[in-house]
Parts: C-alpha cells; sequence; structure tokens
C-alpha cells in the first residue's frame, strides 16, 4: 500500500510523493544524503550506485515501519504480498526477483538488517519498531552484499541510541478502526553507555467484511518492540547489542472469485472489488512472530575500522488461507519454523589519498521445518473437500564467502577518476528432506548438493565538476541453486541449479542551480542466465509447482530522479523508472507438454516488470506564527502510478496471473514545533488512495476460476505526537 512520505531531511533521492524537502522556507538548497550502501558512509551523489534512500523523518512521521510499506515508492521495484501470506513479500528489481517463498530457495533481492542477511521472504512484512533509514540498491550488488542480489539489495538501518535523554509518544487513529501507540525512550548517555527502547503495536479493521464466522478478512493486530544499547568501550572501540521482535495475528486477505473458466462454478464472480466475503467452514487465523538479536562490534585501527557483525534470528509462522471465496475451495495450511546465523568481518579503510579499500569474511547458516497440508473439493458437484496434499520439509543450508574491493583514484588526473574493481567468492551448500503423501507414492526424498561462484565488478566513476559525475560499471551476481518443496513427485530432483547475472550500467550524479535541483539517472543493460522459474504444471493442483532453470532473459531500463526546490518552502521530487525485460530462451522442461524441449520464450512473459512506473510529489513547507511560538506547517501531496504486469511467466491460464495498471494519491498536513511547557507536540491529518481507486494487489488461476484479491480502499486519520 502506497504510504505519504514527508519532509525531506538527509536524503535526496527518496521514492514517494513526497520525497522529503530539506530546504526550509527560506532556504533553496537542498540538504546532502548520506548513506552506507558500500559499507563506508558517503554522500548519495558521490556513490556510483542507482540508489533510493528514505530519511528517519519521513519513515517516523509518515508510518513506514515494513516493506510493504514501501511498494509502489521505489521505481523499478516491485513488492507484493504471497498469497498464502501477507507477511511474506515477493521483491522484484528490474525484472529480476523470487515469486515464491519457500524455505529451499531464496530471494533474488536481498535484504539486510543493520548488516544482518534476512534469508526469507517470509516475516517481510512485519513491522520494524524504529527503523532510521531504508536505502534501496537497484541492480546486481554481489560484491559488497554477495549471495542471491542478482536484482539488488535493501538495507533496513535501525536508529541507534542517543547522547541525550528524551521520550515520545505518538497516537494514531483513523476509519476502519484503525489505531497506533508508539513509544520511544532514550535513555542518554550514561557513563559509557546509552540505551533506547521503542514499542509499538496497532491494529485495524478488513475492508472486506466477513458474512460467515471470524474477523473481517484482513484485520490485524501487530506489535513490534526493539532496545537497543550501545556501550563505548574505548576511545576506537564501540559495542552496538540490539534485540527485536515482531508479531502479527489476524486472517489473511480475502481471494475473491473473480472469472468462471467453468461456466457458472461462481456466479457471484466479479472483476469489481467486493465488500463482503466468506470461507466455507468460518475465517481463521493466522500468526506470524519474528525476532532477532545482533552484536556490532566496531574498531578504528591504524589499518582501517575493523567491524564484527553478529546475528541470530528465528521466525515461526502459521497461515491459513482459503481460495474458495464462500464456496468450498483449494485451502492451504501452513506451519513454518526458520532460525538463522551469520557472521560477517569487515576492515574498511584507506591507504594513502589516493587508495580505498574494503575486505570481509561471512559466514551464513539456517535450519527449517515447513509442514502444509493442502485440501480442495472434487471437481463435480457436490464439491465434497478432500485431503490433496500432506507434505514436511526439513532443510539446512550454509554459505562461506570472501570478498574484496579496491578503489583507485590517480592523481595524473587530479583524483577526479575513480577505479573500482571487486570480486566475491562464495560457496552455498543445502540440503533437504520432503516427505509427502496423497500425490506421492514414492515415500521420502532427500538430497543435498553445492554451488560456488566467483562474481567480479568493475566501475568507473569520474567528476566532471563538484556537482557532476559519470559512472560506468560492469557487475555480476549469483543465486545459488536449491530444492523445489512445491514439486511434483519427478520434480523434487535433481536440483535446480544455480543462476547468474551480467549488468552493464551508465549513470549519472549531478545537482545544478547551487543544489537547488538534483538529477540522478542510469541506464543498463541485464544478461540474466539459467533463470529459476516456477512452473504450475496443472492449474488444477496449483499447490504443485516445478523449478527450471529455463534459459535467458535480456533486460533494458533506465531511472530518473530528481528533487527541485521550486520555489521557496516548495520541494518537487519525480522517480521514473523503465523497464524492457524479454526471454531470450525459455526451455519448456514439462514433462508430456507438447511443446516440452522446445523454445517458448515467445509465450512467456517476464513476471514482475512492469514496463512503467512513477512517482511525483508536491511538499509546501512554511513557518507559522513567530519567535518562540513558531511552528512549522507542512502540507503534500503524490501520485504514483504502476503499469501492468503479469505474477507468473508461463501458464495454460497466464491471463488469471495479469494484474492492471493503477496510481494511487496520497496526501498529509501536519503542524509541528508547537511547545505546551517544555512538550513538543505535532498533529497531523492524513489519507491514502484519495480517490479510492481500485487495484488487484494479487491474481491467481486455479484451474476452474480465477481470483485475486484487492488494495486497500480510501483510508484517512489522524496523528498526534508529544515529545518530551
Amino acid at each position: 500500500m502506497t504510504k505519504i512520505l514527508g519532509r525531506r531531511s538527509l536524503l535526496a533521492t527518496a521514492i514517494c510523493g513526497l520525497m522529503s524537502a530539506g530546504a526550509v522556507a527560506n532556504d533553496l538548497a537542498l540538504e546532502e544524503v548520506l548513506v552506507t550502501a558500500e559499507k563506508r558512509e558517503s554522500s548519495l551523489q558521490d556513490t556510483p550506485i542507482s540508489l533510493l534512500a528514505f530519511s528517519n523523518e519521513r519513515l517516523d512521521r509518515f508510518g513506514i515501519t515494513d516493506l510493504a510499506d514501501v511498494a509502489g515508492l521505489a521505481p523499478n521495484v516491485t513488492i507484493t504480498p504471497f498469497p498464502n501470506s501477507r507477511s511474506s513479500l515477493v521483491i522484484f528489481m528490474r525484472g529480476v526477483g523470487n515469486n515464491d517463498s519457500q524455505t529451499t530457495q531464496d530471494a533474488a533481492v536481498g535484504v539486510y538488517i543493520d548488516g544482518v542477511y534476512v534469508a526469507r521472504s517470509i516475516g517481510l512484512g512485519s513491522d520494524v519498531a524504529d527503523l532510521e533509514r531504508i536505502e534501496v540498491l537497484r541492480g546486481p550488488q554481489g560484491t559488497l552484499y554477495g549471495r542471491n542480489t542478482t536484482g539488488g539489495a535493501i538495507n533496513l538501518i535501525t536508529a541507534k541510541p542517543a547522547d541525550e535523554f528524551g521520550v515520545s509518544q505518538k497516537v494514531s487513529v483513523g476509519n476502519r478502526d484503525y489505531w497506533q501507540s508508539l513509544t520511544k525512550i532514550e535513555s542518554g548517555k550514561v557513563g559509557q553507555f546509552a540505551g533506547k527502547f521503542t514499542y509499538m503495536e496497532s491494529a485495524h479493521d478488513g475492508w472486506v467484511k466477513n458474512t460467515g464466522s471470524g474477523d473481517n478478512f484482513g484485520a490485524e493486530d501487530k506489535k513490534a518492540g526493539r532496545v537497543a544499547v550501545r556501550w563505548d568501550a574505548s576511545e576506537n572501540v564501540t559495542v552496538d547489542y540490539a534485540y527485536d521482535f515482531s508479531e502479527i495475528e489476524g486472517p489473511q486477505q480475502y481471494y475473491q472469485p473473480t472469472e468462471n473458466i467453468i461456466p457458472n462454478l461462481y456466479p457471484n464472480a466479479s472483476d469489481q472489488r467486493s465488500e463482503t466475503g466468506s470461507w466455507s467452514g468460518g475465517v481463521k487465523p493466522s500468526n506470524t512472530d519474528i525476532s532477532g538479536h545482533s552484536l556490532t562490534v566496531t574498531w578504528d585501527t591504524a589499518v582501517g575500522t575493523v567491524k564484527s557483525i553478529t546475528g541470530y534470528r528465528e521466525l515461526e509462522e502459521s497461515i491459513e488461507q482459503n481460495y474458495g471465496g464462500g464456496a468450498p475451495g483449494f485451502a492451504v495450511s501452513v506451519d513454518i519454523d526458520q532460525d538463522q546465523f551469520s557472521q560477517e568481518f569487515q576492515l574498511v579503510g584507506d591507504a594513502g589519498a589516493n587508495i580505498r579499500y574494503v575486505a570481509g569474511l561471512s559466514y551464513f547458516e539456517e535450519d527449517s521445518l515447513e509442514e502444509e497440508f493442502d485440501t480442495a473439493p472434487t471437481p463435480v458437484p457436490p464439491f465434497t473437500i478432500a485431503t490433496v496434499e500432506d507434505r514436511t520439509i526439513k532443510s539446512d543450508a550454509k554459505a562461506y564467502a570472501a570478498y574484496g574491493q579496491i578503489t583507485w583514484s590517480p592523481e595524473a588526473l587530479e583524483q577526479r577518476l575513480d577505479v573500482t574493481l571487486g570480486g566475491r567468492y562464495t560457496v552455498d551448500k543445502r540440503s533437504a528432506t520432503k516427505d509427502s503423501s496423497v500425490y506421492f507414492v514414492g515415500g521420502e526424498q532427500s538430497g543435498s548438493d553445492e554451488w560456488s561462484n566467483f562474481n567480479p565488478s568493475l566501475t568507473l566513476d569520474y567528476a566532471w565538476s563538484d556537482d557532476l559525475s559519470t559512472y560506468a560499471k560492469v557487475v555480476t551476481a549469483y543465486k545459488a541453486g536449491g530444492y523445489n518443496v512445491r514439486s511434483t513427485e519427478a520434480g523434487f530432483q535433481p536440483p535446480f541449479d544455480e543462476e547468474n547475472m551480467t549488468s552493464f550500467e551508465l549513470g549519472m550524479k549531478s545537482s545544478w542551480l547551487n543544489n537547488r535541483i538534483t538529477a540522478n539517472a542510469s541506464v543498463f543493460h541485464a544478461e540474466y542466465e539459467d533463470m529459476q522459474l516456477q512452473q504450475v504444471t496443472n492449474n488444477a493442483t496449483i499447490f504443485l509447482t516445478d523449478v527450471y532453470n529455463v534459459g535467458e532473459a535480456e533486460i533494458d531500463g533506465l531511472e530518473l530522479d530528481v528533487m527541485a526546490v521550486l520555489v521557496p518552502g516548495l520541494t518537487m521530487q519525480l522517480s521514473y523508472g523503465y523497464t524492457d525485460a524479454d526471454f531470450v530462451e525459455y526451455i519448456d522442461q514439462r514433462n508430456g507438454a507438447p511443446t516440452q524441449g522446445q523454445n517458448i520464450a515467445d509465450q512467456a512473459e517476464m513476471p514482475y516488470a512492469p514496463e512503467h512506473n512513477y512517482t511525483i510529489g508536491l511538499e509546501y513547507q512554511r513557518a507559522v506564527g513567530t519567535g518562540a511560538n513558531t511552528s512549522m506547517l507542512t502540507a503534500s501531496l503524490d501520485y504514483s502510478w504502476t503499469d501492468e504486469r503479469y505474477g507468473t511467466a508461463f501458464n495454460d491460464d497466464v491471463e488469471g496471473y495479469f494484474l492492471d495498471d493503477y496510481g494511487v494519491v496520497n496526501g498529509r498536513v501536519a503542524l509541528s514545533g508547537m511547545t505546551i511547557g517544555s512538550t513538543e507536540l505535532e498533529v497531523a491529518f492524513w489519507g491514502r488512495n484519495l480517490d479510492d481507486e481500485e487495484y488487484k494487489v494479487h491474481s491467481i488461476s486455479l484451474g476452474a476460476y480465477q481470483a485475486a484479491y484487492f488494495g486497500e480502499p480510501k483510508s484517512y486519520g489522524v496523528d498526534v505526537k508529544l515529545s518530551f
């Protein structure tokens, strides 16, 4: 769901409709944006990556607490909930991603929380209670981020404890019984220590009324918390520890029948958003629990900054989903347990005035248990429900990597040219055991395999002036192979192989009129080899998919991000993305298919690759009052638009996965800086999807009919925040 973004603060690239202004009423200059995309702090304008960044001010003031809130705001990035679980996110960048959430298949966009890799897409829709910044790195990031970043990477960066004591409380209310409470407490510096406690709780009713038993569809209760402690052990050593948790409880979204394939199967099937619905047997809740620990030790030495990042995370999820739309239909019950441990050592430093380097070692391991129970009706009346599959999957994975990157700025060119050479060597090991009944007669299946790869990269970055630089880069990345736990009996072995990406990119970073305007652009060509794609072999048994390395694709595109102060206090942001993604080779590997062994690239669609998408927004700020009674009025309006796209590459009913284009309007008006004694008050009124656009978030074909669920209708509310 698109969210309005507010005041610009430290990020000149952001994404959505308000792209924070950074400029105050009497200032025509945009503020500098600082990022850590290359493992060291640098200006966004000096970083040769197609990079978007959300500031902590926008995240805090506009309620962006998880990746799902970013959906629609970043051109050439699509974020869609997985049909079984709204907390699982399907993330694609530049047409590259993974549209499944198996514990034995990795994502193609790497997600990191404070440098800790998050292996599973399950739970990415959960709240993170105290985000300071989100950085979106578009394009392969195989050197510094490594495994499974063929599409790109996303950094979630949490707020560190402050040196001063402080307390803030925000309360929000809105339509559909929405409410949220966010509490932050800073201990301030006490000796060598500082701490921070954040707790968030929220709830809202669903927008599809349940006419049967149970809660309304999409209703949810959410909790999230975080404790962070910083220890300045010495002048050169800092230790950061953090614990976070997130909980979601409530029924899944409502999949309504949209079109009958078997005539008259669903008399009320409609392609318009339904306000009511039911499940056969009543609505059952789903639950997601996630927690994690991280320990980061930073040591400044004579050879550079040495950093140790240790992370442990675990998740538990219990899912109930029914696609029947009121009648007996395909239903899924899933229980997942996963835990992971990671350790990374980094060295970031300089060798003289013209050489910079980054080096690192990383280790990762995870264990998962997944149990799924599927039922479906018989294909003829009276539609008796029967068990169609009951499966248990145990899996584990390990990964080792060593990487390095060195940047040379030759003195002969006044250090205007940066030549960056990098490389990463990775070893991935995975094993899986699958025990499945009903459709399987062979009993338990198991396997293990290993993949390795070396990913080099080369970047040339030239600063023509202090305000204009251009770069050219060749980067590579790979995604490990794995086992398909949703497979047909014949599809589990052998495992699918790794996939590889090579990207060629030209980019520009620029500022104009004394930093009144920033304009960043990139054009790219990517070659995608040995693509891993899910193939539904029969829509009547949609719970069975096989994963194949189908072949090759080529992806061309561009990104443009502009920020401008139009007049004092009025800031405009425009971000545009274009993607032209096409299969070059797609070998049909379905047993018994009429086209088995043939190249069917002309019949396939690159999934989640809208051709055009953009956001445009205006934000106006002005001071109200004088002297000590001065406060700040901020008004913002934004519009985001996404082109049509498909949710699958190849299917006998590919139109059942089609999603039409749509646009969403958001707005916000806030008055901040008001004082009551020593307390600061902020009040904001907001609205999302103001024109009540009807759009499908996900669509699916189930053999006899098509079903979809729709995005949230118009919503509105008020925030009140007190800071002490």
